[in-house]
């Protein structure tokens, strides 16, 4: 193969022989590993409301509030996943818009355009909160094109779905699963289970590639899930750690 040594032939060839088999999935997690993420709410509030015409004074300190209040509710947050509506969280942060504002002595109703200019900002094509890498789709053509069913598993909440679709990741995905949809988070073997479940697949059928040691490769590899890091930082593959996501096909016997 152009542009590879005959060691990574080699260390390839013994990863391929380590997952025994082309697997049935292959599951991804999806911020830094798919999807790139600049996702800081405080700022997209603080930088919406200043969009916006909102009056907020000292946007430091407008800032810190925001990020105080969030953390107030976020347990609240949290039990409104459980519901699986994106509606339902929707109003939470339209509810939070207005009570930040109202905190900090302006007009609650401001929050709507607030509201509206900040999910135009992350949820429209083009956004710069959430983009994919450039190794995202090429690597999932290729694995769909093969017959090789995808999931997204990720700690991330309800509104994974709509970013997915924002991105056009969700007619690659057999299933895209939420952490706070479910009320556990990765690296707690759950999470994989119900999704390996719910695909009617053997973990050891299944290869997991994420960015994160533990939560991704540690806890694939505690349900008997074959894991590969993505390491971008790195020039070239080795063994499980890959540079890019296209980096992983040769290992399932299919072209670079």
């Amino acid at each position: 193969m152009p542009g590879v040594s005959p060691n990574q032939e080699a260390e390839r060839a013994r990863v391929a022989v380590m997952l025994d088999c082309r697997p049935e999935v292959i599951s991804f997690d999806a911020a830094g590993t798919l999807i790139d993420v600049n996702w800081n709410p405080a700022q997209i509030a603080v930088e919406s409301a200043l969009a916006t015409g909102v009056p907020l004074g000292d946007p430091l300190v407008a800032g810190e509030a925001y990020g105080r209040l969030l953390r107030s509710r976020w347990g609240h947050f949290q039990e409104l996943n459980l519901q699986r509506n994106e509606a339902i969280c929707d109003a939470f942060w339209l509810e939070i818009g207005k009570d930040w504002l109202e905190s900090l002595g302006i007009e609650p109703s401001l929050a709507q355009g607030v509201y509206d200019h900040a999910m135009d900002r992350m949820f429209s094509p083009g956004s710069d909160i959430f983009s994919l890498f450039e190794d995202s789709i090429p690597t999932l053509e290729a694995l769909q094109a093969a017959g090789i069913r995808i999931a997204i598993i990720s700690n991330w909440d309800v509104s994974l779905h709509r970013t997915c679709r924002m991105l056009g990741l969700t007619k690659y995905c057999s299933i895209i699963v939420a952490s706070l949809e479910e009320g556990v988070e990765k690296p707690d073997p759950l999470l994989f289970e119900l999704t390996f479940e719910r695909l009617s697949v053997h973990p050891r059928n299944v290869v997991h590639v994420g960015d994160d040691p533990v939560a991704d490769v540690q806890g694939a590899r505690n349900v008997g899930a074959k894991p590969f890091l993505i390491d971008r930082s790195i020039e070239i593959s080795e063994a499980h750690r890959l540079a890019d996501l296209r980096d992983l096909l040769p290992y399932l016997g299919l072209p670079r």
